[in-house]
């Protein structure tokens, strides 16, 4: 459902539309009152995940400005992503991703589209916790230190999304994002719905 190509298009719009954004009409901001949670179930969709599946919530507090995703996409540009994993340490959580029964994990960066049909776009973005057991390993899930969430909602908070817990991101000679993730296929979200 999510190949790579529509994720790297989605965060692209999440990092990189506000460069050169005084030569594009800005955007309408989100119609959404924030604080808002979301919950779903994430569904494996390949490798030891699969068929396996486990509630979510998504919490949204704060949206990054245009300012601040502007900043973000030219480190990834001129310092690659250890420098955006560097810059990401230095900002507050916007929200969080949290499994049933765990604290979760804060995003440090969340964009909110509005679509066509009254809904939203959501992309939530953040340098994920690397383990003392992947660092002791060597394992090569280091490489992959971004985690991605997101929701396609419609304007009463149902929808899809997806879950891509070990992600890496480069723009390329072309100036285009590219982001592969650690594995085949990220996890389905199914069930989404607005909680409050």
């Amino acid at each position: 459902m999510f190949g790579l190509r529509s994720i790297s298009s989605t965060v692209l719009l999440c990092l990189a539309l506000p460069i050169g954004a005084a030569q594009v009409a800005e955007p309408p901001k989100p119609q959404l009152d924030l604080p808002v949670q979301y919950a779903a179930v994430a569904i494996g969709q390949s490798g030891p995940a699969a068929g396996k599946s486990f509630g979510l919530s998504i919490y949204i507090d704060v949206v990054s400005s245009d300012g601040e995703v502007e900043e973000l996409a030219g480190t990834l540009k001129h310092k690659g992503q250890d420098g955006l994993v560097k810059a990401l340490d230095n900002l507050k959580d916007k929200g969080r991703v949290a499994p049933t029964g765990s604290v979760g994990t804060g995003m440090r960066v969340i964009r909110i589209r509005p679509t066509k049909d009254g809904g939203q776009h959501i992309v939530l973005l953040t340098n994920r916790p690397i383990t003392i057991r992947e660092l002791w390993n060597g394992t090569r899930s280091r490489d992959y230190p971004f985690g991605i969430v997101i929701l396609n909602v419609d304007k009463d908070g149902k929808g899809t999304g997806l879950f891509d817990p070990l992600c890496k991101m480069k723009f390329n000679k072309k100036n285009e994002l590219e982001v592969e993730r650690y594995g085949q296929r990220p996890f389905r979200l199914a069930n989404v719905y607005r909680q409050k």
